[in-house]
C-alpha cells in the first residue's frame, strides 16, 4: 500500500493518468547486464547491450515484438545482496507529458539468498515519445535511468 501512497502522491496534480495496456515479454533472475532500465524502439538496440544467447532464449530479435509497440527493459543486480530475486510490476500509467513504470524489487524465495541473483523485467507497451519515469519501491527513481529511444 505504502507504493501506491507514494505513487499518488508523486502525481497527484495529474489526475489525469491512466492506464497502459502491457505485456510482460520476459523475466527472470540471468539478467546479463547490470543495473539499467531502457526502452527500446527496435531489436537492434538490444544488440547492442544484450548477450545473443540472452536475446535469443528470450526471443527479443523477433521483429514483431516492435511493431507499432516498444519494450521497456529493467535490469538490477541484487548488490546489496537483500535477497532480492523478482521485479514485481505494479503497474505502467500515462499522461499526456508521461509514462510512468512502478514496480518492486521483492525477495520472493528465501531458499536463493545466498545466490547472486540479477533480476529482470521486459515488457512490451505501445510506442511512446512520453518521458518515462519510473517509480522503485515507491520512489521516483533518480539517476539510474537510461533514455535510449532508437528509430
Amino acid at each position: 500500500m505504502l507504493s501506491l501512497l507514494a505513487f499518488n502522491e508523486i502525481y497527484a496534480q495529474d489526475s489525469l493518468l491512466k492506464e497502459v495496456e502491457y505485456t510482460i515479454i520476459a523475466e527472470g533472475t540471468d539478467s546479463p547486464v547490470p543495473n539499467l532500465q531502457i526502452v527500446c524502439f527496435n531489436k537492434f538496440f538490444n544488440k547492442d547491450y544484450l548477450p545473443a544467447d540472452f536475446r535469443e532464449k528470450y526471443k527479443l530479435n523477433e521483429k514483431g515484438l516492435y511493431k507499432k509497440k516498444m519494450l521497456i527493459e529493467i535490469f538490477r543486480t541484487d548488490e546489496d545482496k537483500n535477497g532480492f530475486d523478482d521485479i514485481e510490476l505494479v503497474g505502467i500509467k500515462e499522461n499526456k507529458e508521461s509514462m510512468v513504470v512502478e514496480y518492486n524489487l521483492v525477495n520472493s524465495d528465501n531458499e536463493n539468498d545466498d545466490k547472486a541473483l540479477a533480476p529482470f523485467l521486459i515488457v512490451q507497451v505501445p510506442k511512446s515519445q512520453k518521458q518515462i519515469r519510473f517509480i522503485v519501491n515507491g520512489k521516483e527513481s533518480e539517476g539510474r535511468s537510461t533514455k535510449l529511444y532508437v528509430d
